[in-house]
């Protein structure tokens, strides 16, 4: 028996190049090294327009704002809360509490009381409201928890070194 052996011959073929690539080789000369075309170019002083001063970011409707009944949006003093855990904003670390002490009631309601805070770039914690209560509602469980969480510091939130002010839920259930 002969082996047979196969040959395969590459060709070029025109405009697909001397190693047939498929896309088509440029016709024109290519500028020898040291003499390429510079691609950006100053402008001469009266082609340069000024751009104009970048106005503030307009705030987003009340409706979408993290802790939106929160007075930090009407105090210029304070940066605009940004919601925790969203979009690379950190979740408050708390580094002192107070016990939340919570009136007997008996029967105890079921469910739990969720509070919104907003952490100011100090650590501390500048406001508070409840926002969903236990069922039945509990008035004095909730003035505790509101009462007690006001006292309470987080480490400083910051945003790339930045300190900002951030929204939070704290959950407490009875």
């Amino acid at each position: 028996m002969k082996a047979r052996t196969l040959v395969l011959l590459a060709f070029s073929l025109g405009s697909f190049g001397a190693f047939g690539c498929g896309a088509p080789q440029s016709r024109e000369a290519r500028p020898a090294p040291g003499e390429e075309p510079i691609e950006t170019a100053s402008l001469p002083d009266e082609d340069v327009v000024p751009l104009e001063p970048e106005t503030a970011t307009p705030r987003a409707p009340a409706s979408e704002r993290p802790c939106s009944w929160a007075q930090a949006w009407s105090d210029p003093s304070t940066p605009d809360p940004l919601l925790a855990g969203v979009g690379g904003t950190p979740n408050p670390e708390r580094v002192a509490e107070s016990p939340i002490r919570l009136p007997i009631r008996e029967p105890a309601p079921e469910g739990e009381i969720s509070v919104e805070i907003v952490v100011l770039p100090d650590g501390s914690v500048s406001e508070a409201a409840v926002v969903s209560t236990t069922d039945p509602p509990w008035p004095e469980a909730e003035a505790a928890v509101v009462e007690s969480v006001k006292t309470w510091r987080y480490e400083p939130p910051t945003l790339g070194g930045t300190p900002i002010a951030v929204c939070a839920t704290i959950v407490v259930r009875p």
